[in-house]
């Protein structure tokens, strides 16, 4: 006896159900990203099909999406895509997944680029996916714009290198060095999004992302405390520094700062859910 195939309605229903069950807060949209990205369709074209009989190679490698969502694995790590600044970055398990908030650190290189103009150096510490680096050179006015990104992670810069090739190729060179040891003065702005949690901030969230992109030893912020005297001796002057932080580390972020750059503009400024995240140094 044989059975009809479900239709795509019923596979995202039963989808939805799943993932709700296994506490998956964005439960909906998560079954519908997986959907779309199994059949290689908009989302305006799927709930077109959605009354349509599901492929018949659909339906056990849909489920089987669905269950590693149902285990806690992040969807941009199944998918292998994640959007960042309007491009599209692939990401897999050797690198941190970017975040939405980390957007604001390109936003205001390219409105402090902007500004300036000339022939730029930024060097982005930590590149990870190249999420920063790569979505500045895609987006900078300026051609001259020179963009370095970092990494001590040879898979992570792996993972960058691809990425740097299909959305800005040519525009970002990638160095494999701890923080910005390798790199001489003349730098006219640092970007960074190191690891700055604490152990005992994990959670199951996080739990399938790389730990050495995460974490910082007791404080989170001892990454930091090692960069900002670094940059410090880089920089040139009328120069820059924006670096992603845990709101926790407010007050050990501006007297770090404070004491490697006495006359510099420190601001610590808040994310869009009113947090302190992002450290942003000008110097004189």
């Amino acid at each position: 006896m044989t059975h009809d195939p479900p239709t795509l309605r019923q596979l995202l229903h039963d989808g939805r159900q799943q993932l709700e069950q296994a506490g998956d807060e964005t439960a909906r949209l998560d079954a519908e990203v997986l959907l779309r990205h199994l059949l290689s369709i908009d989302r305006a074209t799927l709930y077109a099909r959605l009354p349509d009989p599901a492929p018949p190679d659909t339906v056990e490698r849909y489920r089987d999406l669905i269950a590693r969502r149902a285990a806690g694995e992040p969807v941009a790590y199944i998918t292998g895509h994640r959007e960042f600044m309007g491009l599209d970055f692939l990401v897999d398990r050797r690198v941190l997944i970017p975040r939405p908030e980390t957007e604001y650190l390109v936003e205001w290189a390219l409105a402090w680029l902007r500004e300036r103009g000339g022939d730029r150096l930024v060097v982005d510490v930590g590149t990870g996916s190249g999420a920063i680096a790569v979505s500045l050179a895609a987006h900078a006015d300026d051609p001259a714009l020179r963009v370095v990104g970092s990494d001590r992670s040879l898979d992570a810069l792996r993972v960058a290198a691809i990425n740097r090739d299909r959305l800005a190729p040519g525009r970002v060179a990638l160095v494999a060095g701890d923080l910005l040891s390798w790199c001489r003065p003349g730098i006219d702005l640092v970007l960074a999004n190191l690891p700055y949690l604490r152990p005992d901030q994990a959670h199951a969230g996080i739990a399938w992302e790389p730990a050495v992109a995460l974490y910082a030893g007791e404080t989170g912020f001892g990454l930091y405390e090692q960069l900002l005297p670094q940059v410090a001796q880089r920089l040139r002057p009328r120069g820059a520094v924006g670096c992603e932080i845990d709101p926790s580390q407010r007050a050990i972020a501006l007297a770090t700062a404070r004491s490697h750059f006495p006359t510099a503009r420190i601001t610590v400024r808040p994310d869009l859910a009113g947090l302190d995240r992002y450290l942003i140094i000008e110097t004189d």
